[in-house]
């Protein structure tokens, strides 16, 4: 008896009206949803990114390569790059 007294005091105290508003919870816990896969997107197009400008550059470097007529197994042992790779640089 003595809780539920208390509980339908508290439930009706002016000062604690409107403490927890169940539809604003749920608004918060999707806005943190949304930005927590947005800092998620965005690290992996960051990570994206990075491994497409190194890629890029080791394509540069390996054409450069060509042009001096290097030999492809040097230049794929030096880029990292598949001698197949290489070929299709030409």
């Amino acid at each position: 008896m003595e809780v539920r007294d208390k509980l339908y005091d508290l439930t009706n105290d002016i000062d604690n009206i409107g403490l927890y508003d169940p539809e604003k919870r749920r608004k918060e816990e999707l806005e943190l949803k949304i930005e927590y896969h947005t800092k998620l997107a965005r690290e992996e197009g960051i990570e994206k990114g990075l491994k497409n400008g190194s890629n890029n550059e080791k394509k540069t470097i390996a054409k450069a390569m060509l042009s001096k007529n290097m030999e492809i197994p040097i230049i794929s042992e030096i880029t990292g790059l598949s001698e197949n790779q290489i070929m299709m640089l030409n």
